[in-house]
């Protein structure tokens, strides 16, 4: 790291000092007009050697699309991961960064021509498909490209499945896509899987391996010889979430089924495992509603709304839309009492909601409400609607890390 240039948009912090430290010194100087975003970037860089050591026949192709910091590319970019680019923006955001065609696959299964095309005068050569038209489109426009067959294989426990919008069956389409690539005289090197975003089920990865292993083998009765297997995402990444028990399964899996020996490089595309408890939000109680429920006994309860200055279109798409859990983290002030409570973001829409119904010590105006575990899929969905800005991003690495 030290051969870097040193950004004047990141904070170096001595060794010893914790991102509770950092969390609690902007909560001192609170509050604050907009909702900060504490970024831990040890932390990517802790996740990054975890994985390694887990894992150590899988090389991480990182999922752009889950949080496109520049400063968490570009830990990342050093470290040595390759990229998972979904768009022409995405490749062009990581050609920009310098990183090498080969150290990036296109893996999306829907691409546009002018994407195509972009790919092809940049030799970004290595791509996912998943269907016959698809699969025409790449011949016509990128005859040369080398491509990754991908399969639909859902975990049933998982925070949304992908397989509804991608993948083929690879039972019976694959086969027969495999079989049209050879009369295209089109270059498959691979088979690539997706068991769905934040999965829970981590037999699940095994079960993937081994049917891609049989399509490796149908593929070479027909005359490939595929070098390549992508085992997707699906990794969990927040504090409590570890990888031990999918990284088990999964290496099992390859030892078994494509041992050392057979030369096939294995990658993935983790996402959230890496950023997910990178960043932490400090947000503020900048209003707050008493109302009193008539409750059907003739008796009144207090419920206590809170607004925050963040909400569903700044962190919290994924609580509103995928049901991300929200763990508010407050300070208890001595004496104060509990009461049934709502925890709304700072927008005029109804449906800004982070908490609807959650039992709360009672909050005062200025209070800070701290959120961990909120790197993935976040702020890159994020929009200033109603004129309230998109969470500040505030970059943190020790010394001794960088």
């Amino acid at each position: 790291m030290s051969s870097l240039k040193y950004p004047t948009d990141l904070k170096l912090i001595k060794d010893q000092m914790s991102i509770g430290d950092v969390i609690r010194d902007i909560e001192s100087k609170g509050p604050h007009e907009d909702p900060i975003h504490v970024l831990d970037l040890d932390d990517v860089v802790r996740k990054h050697k975890c994985w390694c050591d887990e894992m150590p026949r899988v090389r991480p192709y990182y999922a752009v699309k889950c949080n496109d910091d520049p400063r968490i590319l570009q830990i990342m970019v050093t470290l040595g991961l390759g990229f998972d680019c979904a768009s022409k923006g995405e490749l062009e955001r990581m050609l920009d960064f310098g990183v090498e065609p080969e150290r990036i696959i296109f893996a999306q299964p829907a691409k546009s021509v002018p994407s195509l095309l972009y790919a092809r005068s940049k030799q970004v050569s290595v791509m996912t498909f998943d269907g016959e038209i698809e699969l025409e489109k790449i011949h016509q426009y990128y005859p040369e490209a080398q491509l990754v067959l991908r399969i639909r294989h859902d975990s049933v426990k998982v925070r949304f499945s992908l397989g509804k919008k991608f993948g083929c069956d690879p039972i019976n389409e694959a086969p027969a896509l495999l079989r049209l690539a050879t009369k295209l005289s089109m270059n498959v090197v691979g088979i690539t899987f997706h068991v769905g975003s934040d999965c829970e089920e981590h037999e699940v990865y095994y079960d993937a391996v081994k049917m891609s292993r049989d399509l490796f083998d149908y593929a070479k009765s027909i005359g490939y010889e595929l070098n390549l297997l992508d085992i997707g995402g699906g990794f969990p990444g927040d504090k409590a979430k570890p990888i031990h028990r999918y990284a088990k399964a999964i290496n099992r899996a390859i030892d078994h089924f494509f041992p050392i020996k057979d030369n096939v490089r294995i990658i993935a595309e983790p996402g959230r495992y890496y950023v997910a408890s990178a960043i932490t939000l400090v947000s503020f109680v900048h209003s707050k509603r008493i109302v009193k429920d008539r409750q059907d006994d003739g008796t009144e309860l207090t419920r206590i709304h809170y607004y925050l200055n963040d909400g569903i279109y700044g962190s919290f798409y994924s609580t509103a839309y995928e049901a991300q859990e929200a763990i508010p983290i407050v300070h208890r002030k001595t004496g104060a009492k509990e009461y049934s409570s709502s925890v709304w973001g700072p927008t005029c829409d109804v449906v800004d909601v982070i908490l609807p119904d959650i039992v709360l010590p009672e909050l005062d105006i200025g209070d800070s409400v701290v959120f961990e575990n909120l790197g993935a899929y976040g702020i890159v969905r994020g929009a200033a609607f109603n004129g309230f800005l998109l969470p500040k991003v505030i970059a943190y690495i020790r010394e001794g890390t960088w």
